[in-house]
């Protein structure tokens, strides 16, 4: 009767993983192939192959930067004893790979705090806290250069006696914005720590409990998050994640341009700012909890949809969204396997166990 019981659970486990596969596999060839529709599949793949070299390698040596960048960031909100730099480059560039994996990035802030904890020998909560502090590092660099980017692109379409706010306004308020940002991360310990008290008021007093464990996890990574307000390393993170944030658009522009640069289509090339709008719709889309692999399809259908509202023929959109995509994914994950070579040589220097 056991061993009935268990084929029978088994058989369903694994129905269940052939539906978990197969859904987000039709989820996306669905969307691809509507996005495609009347276009050519060759004209997509000869875009690609055609791009100019030297906007490939621009891209390339950029988005590279941006990623040691992103590793000194997670290493500067380390405690101490922090790795080396090295290694947290090498986790950094593995955990970026598979930020598309599953929406929210919850695969790449479960690779990241594995990677850290496992091989880097950093507590779980110091490593949950790095994460969660860059990505609000993340939001509070994005504000300011998307109200600036919405200001230009409104003024370059309407009349200048029709506009109701000029450039020198939205930049200022884009200011305020990034300050009153950064004055909110400067509060997230202390925030969290407050945030902590309503677990450990559902938990009565009831030692094991899980709300208890929830408060105590809360308070650790309250604590570790506080490491912002100490020794001016906010005025320093600030500075590291505006440089990140320009470098990602300056790549992705570099990449677009070389998309490009030989296709016979006349068309307009978008702006850096029409690629901080876009993106940005794109990025907020793609981490929407729609079942894709890898989000193929519905990155390229969100930049599609922003850049044809935005003026650009379908045609150039639908083929700058899956050149974008295929070869930023490609990359990424070429250099993930280069970094995770890398790091299970490094460990097996140091004689741990990979």
């Amino acid at each position: 009767m056991t061993s009935v019981s268990g084929k029978s659970n088994g058989i369903k486990k694994t129905k269940r993983t052939v539906v978990a596969f197969l859904v987000p596999t039709v989820v996306s060839i669905f969307i691809v192939w509507l996005l495609m529709r009347g276009l050519s599949w060759q004209r997509l793949l000869g875009s690609i192959l055609s791009a100019a070299p030297l906007g490939l390698a621009i891209y390339a040596i950029i988005a590279c930067g941006g990623l040691w960048l992103r590793a000194q960031r997670f290493r500067l909100l380390l405690p101490d004893p922090q790795p080396a730099s090295g290694p947290i480059f090498l986790a950094t560039v593995i955990q970026n790979a598979l930020g598309d994996l599953v929406p929210a990035r919850l695969a790449s802030l479960g690779s990241y705090v594995w990677l850290m904890n496992r091989r880097l020998a950093v507590t779980a909560e110091a490593a949950a806290s790095t994460f969660i502090v860059s990505f609000a590092l993340d939001l509070v660099s994005l504000g300011p250069l998307l109200l600036i980017a919405v200001a230009v692109r409104f003024g370059a379409a309407a009349p200048v006696e029709g506009a109701h706010f000029s450039l020198g306004w939205i930049a200022i308020f884009a200011a305020v914005f990034f300050v009153v940002s950064a004055a909110a991360a400067w509060w997230l310990g202390p925030l969290t720590r407050a945030f902590a008290r309503l677990p450990r008021a559902l938990a009565r007093g009831r030692e094991g409990s899980i709300w208890t464990r929830v408060a105590a996890f809360l308070d650790q990574i309250g604590t570790s998050m506080e490491t912002v307000r100490r020794g001016g390393k906010l005025l320093r993170l600030l500075a590291i994640s505006l440089t990140i944030r320009l470098a990602k658009y300056a790549a992705l522009f570099a990449l677009t341009e070389s998309l490009l640069a030989r296709t016979a289509n006349g068309g307009p090339h978008p702006s850096p700012w029409d690629l901080v709008i876009g993106v940005s719709a794109t990025e907020l889309i793609a981490s929407l909890p729609i079942p894709a692999i890898g989000q193929f399809g519905v990155w390229e259908g969100g930049m599609v949809g922003v850049l044809f509202m935005m003026g650009f023929p379908r045609e150039q959109a639908t083929l700058l969204a899956f050149g974008v995509h295929g070869i930023t994914t490609a990359y990424e994950y070429l250099l993930a396997l280069l970094a995770l070579a890398s790091l299970l040589v490094h460990l097996k220097k140091r004689g741990e166990k990979p």
